[in-house]
This record gives C-alpha cells, structure tokens and sequence, in this order.
C-alpha cells in the first residue's frame, strides 16, 4: 500500500512538474493530482525536492543501465550505437512525461550526478572509447564526442519538449543512427 502511494504520489508530482514547471509547483497541487491529503506527501517524502530528485535518479539511472546494456553486447560497434538510439527512443516514448522531466531539470538536478551510480555520458564516453579501440572510429576526446552523440538525440527531444514537434522519436531512429556515426566518424 505504501509503495503504491509512493508511487501514486511521484506521477503525481511529474503531472504537475511538466504542468506547472518545477518552481511553480506546489506539495499542495502534487496531493490534489494524486487525491490525497497535503500531510500524506510528508509521510512519503520529505519535500517537493525529494520527489523531484527521486523523479530524476529514476529515469538518469534507466539511461545509464541502456547504454551500459548496449555496450555489453556481442555487437559490432555500429550495432552497439544501433542499440543504444533503439533504446534511448522507446525508453523516451515509453514514459515521455518522466524522460522530458529529465531532459529539462538536467541543470536542476545536475549536484545528483556525482553521487548516481554512473551517468549516460560516461557510459556513452565509454561506448564510444572501446569504438577508437577497435579502430571502428578515428581517434578523439570520448566525453567530447558523447556530448555530441547524445546531442543528436536531445536535442530533437528538447524540441518535442517545447511543442515544436509531436510524434515517438522512434520513428527517427534511423536518422538518428546516421547522425551520430556521421558525427562519430568527423574529424
């Protein structure tokens, strides 16, 4: 029953984020969205930044296990970053709510990253590290080169953030995957 209302309360919490924006919100707003009482969110969290916080290490922690997972594969390297785009789509349009709150508090929430069990641009670094590796890419900054990957991606998901576009980003996958091994290959 607890873990239910944790949970009732955290979907809650990401409706009136994305709703409102973060600051807006209210503990207030959260237990209306969720039919509870404003002290029920106490007993579950000790704050608005709590939830906030949890929201994020959530989904930051799903990216990191995806790649992480990709990379781990019997893939040639092309096959990895294929598997890593399949997964970061469908993880996006499977929860496209939790993936955007994450997309726009990255800044918010960035204190968190050193104390996350890894984080999706160290695990793309390492992707891409072991891609030099194998010769499979000329040689380069691997963190520099993640930023860039993972930009192709977010960047059109900060768009269908802001409106500018609607539809699963799986439908782009396959541009995706050329951007990246184009942006991967550039020097």
């Amino acid at each position: 029953m607890a873990k239910d209302t944790r949970h009732r309360i955290m979907r809650a919490a990401l409706d009136v984020f994305n709703a409102h924006g973060f600051d807006a919100a209210t503990t207030r707003q959260i237990a209306s969205a969720a039919g509870l009482s404003e002290g029920a969110i106490y007993r579950h969290f000790p704050s608005k930044d709590s939830i906030g916080a949890e929201l994020f290490l959530s989904i930051h922690g799903a990216m990191t296990r995806l790649i992480d997972d990709a990379a781990g594969q019997e893939l040639d390297f092309a096959g990895r970053i294929g598997a890593t785009v399949d997964g970061y789509c469908a993880l996006a349009d499977a929860d496209w709510p939790l993936f955007r709150f994450h997309l726009l508090q990255l800044h918010r929430f960035l204190h968190l990253w050193q104390d996350a069990d890894g984080d999706p641009v160290t695990s793309a670094a390492g992707l891409i590290k072991a891609g030099i590796a194998e010769g499979k890419l000329p040689d380069g900054e691997p963190e520099l080169l993640a930023g860039m990957a993972l930009g192709v991606i977010l960047q059109v998901a900060q768009n269908k953030a802001y409106g500018r576009f609607d539809g699963p980003l799986r439908g782009l996958a396959g541009s995706f995957k050329a951007a990246i091994m184009a942006v991967l290959q550039a020097r």
